[in-house]
């Protein structure tokens, strides 16, 4: 197999020169001296960094073909397509739709790619599950700028979701950051916005993950781990009414005796006091609450054990708005110099402001706290918050390069240290997973 990948890097050598010479364009290649118009778009070189190019560098479906031959051992390619038998009886035989992922075109920005899904998909899906082989629709990145230096990823999508929505022709979509990632981890996975995940991994991870659908022995070890995470969070958010309402927040947490019982902002400290009471009552070895933290360690709510410097937040915010993060300090000491990463679990929400039910959560609140003007904070009190969903987003060293960083305003005439945001506009590609 080894051999066979080194006449694949071969080919590859050829491709780059052929690049080099201008014979590729984003819509594969040209006759010499054709013009393209030319894009900004971006490729990958092997540390994960970005460099932007005007084409995209595509391999034929012939050569697609030759690399998963040379990647899998006994293959054989059957009406176009490359066919895998099962290896156990618990297994599934496979068989690959393949594409290129390139730009999207037009005006999208630089970072934003896909494959394009022909009009014979359906009726190879359908083929296949009459004969019950697996359809595995697979991307192929490939970035190859000199004879040294060259990335190849592979992007799978899941057949069973697209083959629901098939509207004649489609398209599946992956971003710049998912192939870094990838580089960084070996595998990434996220869901999109339309809840379809997107699976990214590096020629190792794929040889092994191709394997063990063919052997019946399910996902890899480094995917369950973060799903069993991912699932845990899940069954707490679950576990949470749909409605919360301030007064009844603040009794139980008053009658626990929590620590934050007092804050304004209930919506928020209730959801935190809630994790804690559930971690307790639905131990894991792999979660813990962060509570004890001394002096110079790393400053969030949840640590997960299983892995060096890997923590995270638990956050309630308010469905349209950017997510507002940690102090940019310790981020900066996580990410950049610890190279760690961190998982925001956010509670999103819609809110009613108190304002619009008398005031009642705030005269409550400012009663219990002894206080003279029972309006105050009256115009920042929410009456109650109702779930839209937990999403849970991952913050890495390439996903960094996307936050926002804020100005808190000062306290008590003292200024305080900026912070750091997740945009709008790029929650759906830091979002790894997300229920409702």
């Amino acid at each position: 197999m080894q051999n066979n990948y080194s006449n694949m890097e071969r080919r590859n050598k050829t491709m780059a020169k052929k690049y080099k010479t201008g014979e590729w364009a984003k819509n594969g290649r040209v006759m010499p001296g054709q013009r393209i118009k030319e894009k900004r778009i971006d490729q990958l070189l092997k540390d994960g960094t970005v460099e932007v190019v005007g084409e995209d560098q595509l391999f034929s479906t012939k050569e697609i073909n030759e690399i998963l031959v040379s990647l899998f051992p006994n293959s054989q390619i059957e009406n176009g397509k490359v066919f895998l038998h099962k290896q156990t009886s618990n297994g599934k035989a496979i068989s690959f739709y393949t594409r290129n992922v390139y730009h999207l075109g037009g005006n999208w920005s630089s970072e934003k790619k896909r494959i394009e899904i022909g009009k014979d998909f359906l009726t190879f899906y359908k083929n296949n599950k009459e004969q019950n082989v697996e359809t595995v629709l697979l991307g192929v990145y490939h970035y190859y700028p000199d004879e040294k230096d060259g990335v190849i990823l592979f992007v799978c999508f899941s057949a069973d979701t697209y083959a629901m929505r098939y509207v004649n022709n489609s398209a599946a979509h992956v971003h710049t950051l998912d192939l870094q990632n990838a580089l960084q981890y070996g595998i990434y996975r996220r869901l999109d916005k339309s809840d379809n995940e997107v699976l990214v991994l590096d020629k190792e991870n794929f040889i092994k993950h191709i394997n063990a659908l063919r052997n019946g022995t399910g996902e890899l070890q480094e995917i369950k781990t973060d799903r069993q995470l991912l699932s845990y969070f899940n069954d707490l958010y679950k576990s949470l009414p749909k409605t919360l309402y301030g007064i009844k927040c603040y009794e139980e947490m008053f009658v626990a005796d929590d620590q934050n019982k007092k804050q304004g902002a209930w919506e928020g400290w209730y959801v935190e006091y809630f994790v804690k009471k559930y971690l307790v009552e639905h131990p894991v070895n792999s979660i813990i609450w962060w509570s004890s933290k001394k002096d110079g360690e790393l400053d969030f709510d949840l640590k997960f054990t299983h892995e060096e410097n890997f923590y995270g937040d638990v956050k309630s915010d308010n469905a349209k708005k950017s997510v507002q993060g940690n102090k940019k300090s310790n981020i900066d000491m996580l990410v950049k110099e610890k190279n760690g990463r961190l998982w925001y679990v956010v509670f999103e929400f819609t809110p009613e402001k108190d304002s619009e039910h008398n005031n009642e959560t705030t005269i409550w609140w400012n009663k219990k706290l002894g206080k003279e003007n029972l309006l105050s904070y009256s115009t920042r009190m929410k009456y109650s918050i109702t779930f839209q969903g937990l999403n849970v987003y991952e913050i890495n060293r390439f996903a960094f390069n996307y936050l926002k960083v804020f100005y808190v305003s000062p306290c008590a005439g003292k200024p305080r240290e900026p912070k750091y945001r997740i945009p709008n506009n790029m929650k759906e590609y830091l979002r790894i997973y997300q229920c409702s």
